[in-house]
């Protein structure tokens, strides 16, 4: 089962339920997480339900409320290795896109927008499995940006690797950590299949949702 958060502020969240895995991804902004648990009630299960809260990468729209999530329900912060450090107090530096000029923000403001808080995570590789999903690495619009792609569910979650905001189409430069590298990231999708797209910006694609992105893949290279 894959249903999207209603109530989030920020990027799009999903509950992802299979089998016994029952995890929440990219819950939102800072206070998104009152949502999160709103929604999980009315699905009939319980906060401590929740065994994983899973970020596609570090940007406070995805990621703001998750150590608070966290806290909430004891799941465990799930992301990938190269964007932990930025989910701390003291981070590093970003280059100067949108997302870079919060470093120039004075600390307590900064603090607030780009950093969640410190708490325990499971730090994730390309090819690890986590709440029966596959992580699939596609570096560049943040060092550890990743898609999730699970099989027995036919689908794959984009976070900001592809938006389908106005059709398919990469993140604009102002928002990349390596605009380059970010342009090249939709090429480690080709081999996967999957029915259904989920994105953290922009409608779903819900049938042959694989075909559509190999063809766009196909255009852009």
């Amino acid at each position: 089962m894959i249903q999207r958060i209603p109530g989030v502020h920020g990027a799009q969240a999903y509950l992802y339920v299979s089998g016994d895995d029952v995890a929440v991804i990219d819950p939102g902004y800072t206070g998104s997480y009152r949502a999160v648990l709103r929604f999980i009630r009315e699905q009939g299960l319980e906060p401590t339900d929740i065994d994983s809260v899973i970020l596609t990468h570090h940007h406070v729209d995805h990621a703001g409320t998750a150590f608070a999530l966290c806290e909430a329900t004891g799941a465990r912060l799930a992301v990938h290795r190269e964007d932990a450090p930025y989910l701390r107090a003291v981070r590093p530096r970003e280059r100067m896109t949108f997302w870079g000029m919060a470093d120039w923000l004075p600390a307590r403001l900064a603090s607030y927008i780009v950093s969640c808080a410190n708490g325990e995570l499971r730090l994730l590789e390309h090819g690890d499995a986590v709440a029966g999903l596959t992580v699939v690495h596609g570096p560049g619009h943040t060092p550890g940006s990743i898609c999730l792609w699970s099989a027995s569910e036919s689908a794959l979650f984009l976070g900001d690797v592809l938006n389908n905001e106005r059709g398919l189409r990469t993140p604009p430069w102002t928002v990349n950590h390596s605009h380059s590298m970010a342009k090249l990231a939709p090429q480690r999708l080709r081999e996967l299949r999957y029915e259904r797209a989920f994105f953290g910006h922009g409608p779903a694609v819900l049938a042959n949702a694989d075909q559509r992105i190999r063809a766009f893949v196909g255009r852009e290279v």
